[in-house]
């Protein structure tokens, strides 16, 4: 929502701030409190410290809701209310406020309140239990799914009340779970379930669709995922190996056959696709228009050619204690016009505490005393 040029007030603990700050970087950009993702996911925002347990946190909180459309937090459930500032007195000072909590598992029910990161809901949620192979057990995602789906889920809800807001002029309470936006990056397979009741299993790379024309294959020099489901697609992609004559054959064509003789007809395709390169064979199959991907380092994906025709890569100048430029990830869209766009990096620690504070109308001795108290 940064991107798209909502005014967002970042409010960190003072001293240590967002934890994010110091995780999943080097040495050297812990000591500065600026790691990667620390800096990819606050472009655009302007940063305060706060103590919220303070006594002066009530009078800047409530001038900073009178002069906000949007409140959001990410607290274990019920903290908020403890601390004096929850929806209800959000509310009060503007009825028309948005209100946004994202929690792991919710703001009420038996596990409301309880600590949840992002590998404690992959695993909650059962997304571990389809993950791995039988062999080696279930596996956790090496990146953060479910944080940032939570996030994407957040920025939809509020985008949904700002509209709704715009309409009725009532304000909306939201209440974003970890674990549903786990469920919902599942949806596909979890109904498979409820509906039919299907008790998914740890596969590999074996495809839920079970034809061997869909799967992750070794080639000369790298591996290469395949995902031919279409009767054209696998046919294509037989012709291509140099096996069309299989595709002729009745036993083996069409979904039925394949799946039938699945270990068979992988392990043709196996054989095949190790006689040549990786790059050599996508550019084959994509010839021959076989859905097919190279399985790339993320040194390939920077450098792909693709990268250079949209805007998701962008280079970011640093925030002041930082300087230099880093090229950071922004939203996974293009708009013809008003897109998602950078105005300023992350910020500092606590860098727009002033600036902010004087916007609400303290004065600058306000201000020194909320520092001297350490409020700020």
């Amino acid at each position: 929502m940064a991107l798209l040029g909502a005014e967002v007030i970042k409010i960190e603990q003072p001293g240590e701030g967002d934890q994010l700050r110091k995780l999943i970087c080097s040495d050297e950009m812990r000591a500065r409190g600026l790691s990667p993702s620390y800096l990819m996911c606050n472009i655009n925002k302007r940063g305060i410290t706060l103590d919220l347990k303070a006594e002066a946190a009530k009078e800047i909180i409530t001038r900073l809701i009178k002069e906000c459309d949007v409140v959001l937090e990410n607290f274990k459930a019920g903290q908020m209310d403890r601390l004096g500032f929850g929806y209800e007195f959000a509310k009060s000072i503007r009825p028309d406020i948005i209100y946004c909590s994202i929690s792991g598992y919710g703001q009420t029910g038996p596990k409301a309140g309880v600590a949840a990161y992002d590998g404690a809901i992959q695993a909650a949620s059962g997304m571990m239990n389809v993950n791995g192979h039988p062999e080696t057990g279930p596996t956790r995602a090496a990146f953060f799914p479910v944080d940032m789906s939570t996030g994407l889920t957040a920025a939809l809800a509020i985008s949904g009340a700002l509209y709704r807001r715009r309409e009725t002029g009532e304000g909306q309470r939201l209440d974003v779970a970890m674990l549903d936006s786990a469920l919902t990056l599942q949806a596909s397979r979890v109904v498979s379930h409820t509906v039919e009741g299907e008790e998914a299993e740890l596969t590999g790379n074996e495809p839920v669709v079970r034809m061997p024309s869909v799967n992750v294959f070794a080639t000369a020099d790298g591996f290469i995922q395949t995902a031919a489901v279409q009767e054209a697609q696998i046919k294509a992609l037989f012709d291509t190996i140099g096996h069309g004559e299989l595709m002729a054959d009745p036993r083996y064509f069409y979904r039925n056959g394949l799946i039938e003789h699945s270990v068979y007809l992988h392990g043709v395709i196996a054989a095949a696709l190790t006689t040549d390169s990786a790059v050599n064979w996508v550019a084959k199959l994509e010839a021959a228009k076989v859905p097919v991907a190279k399985i790339n380092r993320y040194s390939d994906v920077v450098a792909d050619e693709q990268m250079a025709h949209r805007n998701i890569f962008v280079d970011v100048d640093g925030p002041p204690s930082l300087g230099g430029s880093q090229k950071l990830i922004t939203a996974a869209y293009m708009a013809n016009q008003d897109g998602p766009a950078v105005r300023h990096p992350a910020p500092d620690l606590g860098q727009h505490t002033d600036e902010v504070l004087g916007e609400l109308g303290f004065t600058e001795a306000e201000i020194a005393g909320f520092h001297d108290r350490g409020a700020v």
